[in-house]
């Protein structure tokens, strides 16, 4: 009974990962999914809490890698997908073309303005409700004005070309709003204030909410002053011009999400793996001629490969040794070379490799716009609000 019972946990525990298939892939929420074994499966509020666990393995201004334990694959998944489609950000929406005689149609420069990632905090701003005016709140204005000619030297030959790249430095933002003249109806943008103004009083209300909370406050951007907007990055190649061809353009950004547009979405990418495991079945060793084999296909591959070793067996004789998993997590060198192993006959009662399924390994990368740990902040926040939103129509 008790070997039954500790195969049924492992099948509830962890994906078991074969060399043609896995197995017990599915997630049973059910509470009685287990009963007959005597296996309470209802959701415990007090186990969660003791359970969960987070712990930051890697983080740079770009990327972070975090472990999450105690979870459900589906909260995983959510988060994933909210950091993909419903953090928030700002990007181009509206390009007004003054003059374009570059070769790219303008449309076609639109599409690629739009997919610049913008250096300002969504947070501070508000969504542009339908038919409201453009304002320091809701936009924020780029210009370009960028001419490709030819410098003259001093003895009247042909000098450098010069603006024959155009890069993202050449959008300059505009706090006061749009410079272009009103037409006959409205104007671009109606801004009652500076946007400097703006974004120093919200950044100051935060900074002070904060502090009343007794929360360090660290800066958004690093050096960079944060009352002020600009590209994440100013060195993008937007096109390339000869002598005479120019363009000048407005650009008017707003917040959206991803599901809207992939141009509002936060990320480069994001993803989560299943944390892996490999064990040996009937003991925590290999010894004779299995350990020999499982080595030589899965360890010595490589000589600085040391995911499994060779050890003095306990109780053996006088210089007898066994093979035992050193790094039960492996490594992207040898979990494949285990799995393939499984599927050779009578390997797959000896060792397996298995994934839980409540533990993962996940990878945000932010594509500029927040820094990553901020990015999951918000999506909390998110999932936070949709868990609100669902307990009111109860």
């Amino acid at each position: 009974m008790e070997e039954i019972a500790a195969n049924i946990q492992t099948q509830r525990e962890f994906v078991t990962c074969g060399a043609d298939e896995n197995r017990h892939t599915a997630e049973h929420q059910y509470s009685g999914a287990y009963a007959s074994m005597g296996i309470d499966n209802s959701f415990s509020m007090q186990s969660f809490r003791e359970n969960f666990k987070m712990e930051i393995t890697h983080m740079d201004a770009e990327r972070v890698v975090f472990e999450m334990q105690g979870i459900s694959p589906a909260i995983a998944n959510a988060f994933r997908r909210i950091l993909i489609a419903e953090v928030p950000t700002m990007a181009i929406e509206k390009v007004y073309m003054v003059n374009n005689t570059s070769v790219i149609q303008d449309e076609v420069f639109a599409h690629r303005l739009g997919l610049i990632p913008i250096r300002a905090d969504p947070r501070l701003f508000e969504y542009k409700a339908e038919g409201e005016t453009y304002n320091e709140r809701n936009t924020i204005v780029f210009k370009m004005n960028v001419r490709c000619y030819r410098e003259k030297t001093d003895d009247g030959s042909k000098g450098p070309l010069m603006n024959s790249f155009v890069y993202t430095n050449e959008l300059v933002w505009l706090p006061k709003g749009s410079e272009l003249p009103p037409d006959e109806e409205s104007k671009f943008t109606a801004f009652t204030q500076s946007q400097a103004e703006y974004l120093k009083e919200r950044n100051d209300e935060a900074a002070a909410a904060a502090a009343a909370a007794g929360e360090e406050v660290t800066p958004l951007y690093g050096d960079n002053d944060p009352n002020e907007i600009a590209t994440v990055h100013d060195d993008i190649l937007l096109c390339k011009m000869v002598a005479g061809q120019e363009i000048e353009l407005e650009a008017h950004c707003v917040k959206g999400q991803g599901k809207e547009h992939a141009k509002w979405s936060p990320v480069g990418t994001t993803w989560y793996r299943m944390v892996p495991k490999v064990e040996f079945i009937d003991k925590d060793y290999l010894d004779g001629e299995d350990a020999d084999v499982f080595m030589k296909e899965c360890n010595d591959f490589d000589p600085s490969h040391n995911c499994y070793g060779w050890f003095e067996k306990d109780g053996g004789k006088k210089g007898e040794k066994c093979v035992k998993v050193v790094n039960e997590r492996g490594c992207d060198y040898c979990l494949e070379r285990v799995r393939t192993l499984c599927g050779e006959p009578g390997w797959d009662e000896k060792v397996r490799v298995l994934k839980s399924k409540s533990h993962f390994i996940f990878t945000v990368e932010t594509a500029g716009q927040l820094p990553p740990d901020v990015l999951f902040k918000e999506a909390v926040k998110v999932l936070a609000s949709k868990c609100q939103s669902v307990l009111s129509t109860l």
